[in-house]
């Protein structure tokens, strides 16, 4: 009793582990807040009372963010090993109930307001027993760890840890508002020479739909940068542009005539909208049901529906 009494007393505050442990991952105080669900002064407060338990400076603080000292990538490196094994033993424990009848979906604005919103009347039509729940936000979690049971991104798939599903044909469609394509008269040279063009990739998609429509775009008017494609898609509906976007989240408004398809050919970058999970969250109630379904909604929102 006395030995596990001493050996209680020599770990420093679990907490300031915590923190350390997710601040030595982002190297971001911010990002280590967001993640842990507390301010950015509460995670600094942590990681100062461990450095001052153990006596050793874990972190040089820079403009331009955290980088670890010699002792704190040791630190890092040692503790590790003991997350991921206790990330191992809760996985077989939920704090929902087992047979919980809600499913929780990360997922970025964009595919949540121009795909999910849409389609939760078809959703609850499907799945009449089952609760959908979903967080907007363009961080990675942590499947392993967080309470979500499906994560949607876009990117090139193949994510280390996880399974991850394709939703779509990574399409991206040529788009503008019917007032843009009707003062060019569905000429395509004079749309690209009297409007900007709407990038919202780091990838240049313009440039791989140029070359697949045999189009100079070199001359024409220069281009509104637009990171998210929400805002993209927005920016198009308004008249201000003309816009690449997936298919899956601009198809449905040039089927109901809000938005023209100005153009047969798309634009391919190898990015794609995926459904990631592991393993586990397929063994949960209606996970692989609704996988499924997202499949479906998807393909039935693409070019070649």
């Amino acid at each position: 009793m006395i030995f596990a009494l001493i050996m209680t007393r020599s770990l420093p505050p679990l907490n300031a582990v915590r923190a350390f442990e997710v601040a030595s991952r982002h190297l971001n105080l911010s990002r280590a807040a967001e993640e842990l669900g507390v301010t950015q002064g509460a995670i600094s407060k942590q990681v100062i009372s461990l450095e001052d338990f153990i006596g050793v400076q874990l972190f040089l603080r820079e403009p331009g963010g955290l980088q670890l000292t010699h002792e704190g990538g040791n630190l890092k490196e040692a503790i590790a090993p003991a997350f991921t094994t206790l990330a191992e033993a809760f996985s077989r424990y939920s704090r929902r109930a087992p047979r919980s009848n809600t499913i929780r979906i990360s997922t970025v604005a964009s595919f949540a307001s121009q795909f999910l919103v849409p389609r939760l009347s078809r959703f609850k039509d499907r799945f009449p027993t089952c609760e959908l729940e979903f967080l907007t936000s363009i961080r990675l979690v942590d499947l392993a760890r967080e309470e979500f049971d499906i994560a949607v991104r876009y990117g090139p798939g193949g994510w280390e840890g996880v399974q991850s599903e394709p939703l779509s044909s990574g399409r991206l469609a040529a788009v503008c508002a019917p007032e843009v394509f009707q003062r060019a008269c569905g000429d395509i040279d004079r749309l690209l020479a009297d409007n900007r063009r709407i990038q919202s990739s780091a990838h240049n998609e313009w440039r791989h739909w140029a070359e697949a429509a045999g189009v100079d775009i070199v001359r024409v008017a220069p281009t509104y940068m637009m990171e998210e494609f929400t805002v993209a898609i927005s920016g198009a509906l308004a008249g201000e542009g003309l816009a690449l976007s997936p298919d899956i989240l601009v198809m449905d408004r040039v089927r109901r005539g809000e938005l023209v398809q100005f153009s047969p050919v798309t634009a391919r970058t190898g990015y794609c909208f995926h459904a990631v999970h592991t393993t586990a969250a397929l063994r949960r109630p209606f996970v692989p049901q609704v996988i499924a379904w997202l499949r479906e909604e998807a393909a039935t929102a693409s070019i070649e529906a």
